[in-house]
């Protein structure tokens, strides 16, 4: 009888832990992006502290850099800044998601 109620314990406390809410993993994006206001930096090479620099105004949680031809996941994520630049790495235009 004492085990069996040990086990329906644990059983129940399982289910409530497995209900609780999940902190948002690391590395993913949660804030929002607006890339209006980054005109200015249109033409300048794609160097980190530029993108660095954009991210942050943008209010962005993560950036990356996307070049020509390059094979990109197409999941939105709304607090992800892209960088899209041209052959010799200058930045053609900033989009969110």
């Amino acid at each position: 009888m004492k085990k069996a109620l040990i086990v329906a314990v644990a059983l129940t406390m399982f289910v409530v832990a497995a209900c609780a809410p999940v902190a948002p993993l690391p590395g993913v994006p949660t804030g929002e992006c607006s890339a209006e206001g980054l005109g200015d930096l249109v033409g300048r090479i794609a160097s980190p502290s530029l993108v660095s620099h954009a991210k942050r105004r943008a209010g962005a949680s993560v950036a990356r850099v996307l070049r020509p031809g390059e094979v990109v996941t197409m999941e939105y994520l709304n607090g992800r800044l892209n960088v899209n630049v041209d052959e010799k790495n200058r930045v053609k235009s900033f989009t969110c998601g």
